[in-house]
């Protein structure tokens, strides 16, 4: 008893120092906090984060400018800032890239005027000026050090038409896709089936680099459907009004289409939709809507979608104008 009682009492001070080192620990912090909360107001905070976040600025920049060449992995593949959109920024080649609109605003205003009275300019010159701009895109493509990496074997003119004609050839399916699982599972697959692989990798390196630009021929591309002698001509399409029809209501009327575009990014997908109403449309007004296609729903969720989205479309108010147009053509 007494050996433990002994034991237990020289414990004790020792227990007790430990405390006290812990309490006086404690009040330093205590003070250091209180000496910080005195003295460091809101505006020393702020202007601190405003020096901060100015010498990160700073320091990004410098690296951007250092770094904007690509460095080469051991296998001699590019790698790091090469794939970004810095590569836009720094080759002088890809100037669009860095935001550098491809067209004025009277060009834009003039080639995408029959999108909001429904009608279009088949005249040989619109023709010429629609069929240059893609063609220049093409020219532009070839241009591009990523697109080197993608080997297609011939010039970007020769190569996206036929790709383009291979889908035409092979439009999905609109109708009764829900009747069997085959069927969905068809339609989800209907890009990788048509293309393969290694063109939809090519495709969305060109989608996600090309943004400046792809608007603008996406509008140019579709005026052109009006004119399919000029697509057979300059472009060497054969492209008659039903494969776009089926395409746009499978963009928007089917599951496998829908999925295809919630996959891609924002901008890609709203402009896709905006031009796949523009098609259903036409086909009302021309009596072909033979699938029986609803787009006034979808009218009111891509206008929501456009006006509550921070990308910078370059078209926005066109397309705004137009939805709301065919919004209330559809009430």
């Amino acid at each position: 008893m007494d050996n433990h009682e002994t034991d237990r009492f020289s414990e004790h001070p020792r227990r007790s120092g430990i405390g006290t080192y812990i309490i006086i620990a404690l009040l330093i912090i205590l003070i250091i906090v209180a000496a910080i909360g005195f003295f460091v107001t809101p505006d020393t905070i702020t202007k601190f984060r405003k020096t901060t976040s100015g010498n990160t600025v700073e320091q990004s920049a410098d690296q951007a400018e250092k770094g904007g060449q690509a460095s080469k992995g051991g296998d001699g593949s590019t790698i790091g800032l090469s794939d970004t959109s810095i590569e836009g920024i720094d080759d002088p080649a890809s100037k669009t890239l860095a935001g550098d609109a491809p067209t004025t605003d009277g060009q834009l205003e003039r080639n995408t005027q029959s999108i909001i009275d429904g009608t279009a300019d088949t005249s040989s010159e619109a023709c010429k000026d629609r069929a240059d701009t893609i063609e220049a895109f093409f020219d532009k493509l070839d241009t591009r050090a990523y697109m080197q990496d993608f080997d297609l074997g011939s010039k970007s003119s020769e190569y996206f038409p036929q790709l383009i004609q291979k889908l035409i050839n092979n439009p999905p399916i609109v109708s009764g896709e829900t009747d069997d699982l085959f069927t969905i599972l068809q339609n989800t697959a209907h890009f990788f089936r048509i293309l393969g692989k290694k063109n939809i990798l090519v495709l969305k390196g060109i989608l996600d680099r090309e943004q400046a630009t792809f608007e603008q021929v996406l509008a140019d591309f579709y005026m052109l459907t009006a004119q399919p002698q000029c697509l057979e001509e300059r472009l060497n399409l054969t492209m008659g009004q039903e494969p776009i029809y089926a395409y746009a209501g499978f963009f928007l009327n089917t599951m496998g289409g829908r999925l295809y575009l919630f996959r891609r990014d924002s901008m890609s997908r709203m402009v896709v939709s905006y031009y796949a109403i523009l098609i259903v449309e036409q086909a009302n007004r021309e009596g072909r809507n033979k699938y029986g296609i609803e787009i006034k729903g979808t009218i009111d969720n891509l206008i929501i979608e456009i006006e509550s989205s921070r990308i910078p479309l370059q078209m926005r108010d066109i397309y705004l104008d137009t939805l709301y147009d065919l919004k209330v053509k559809y009430q």
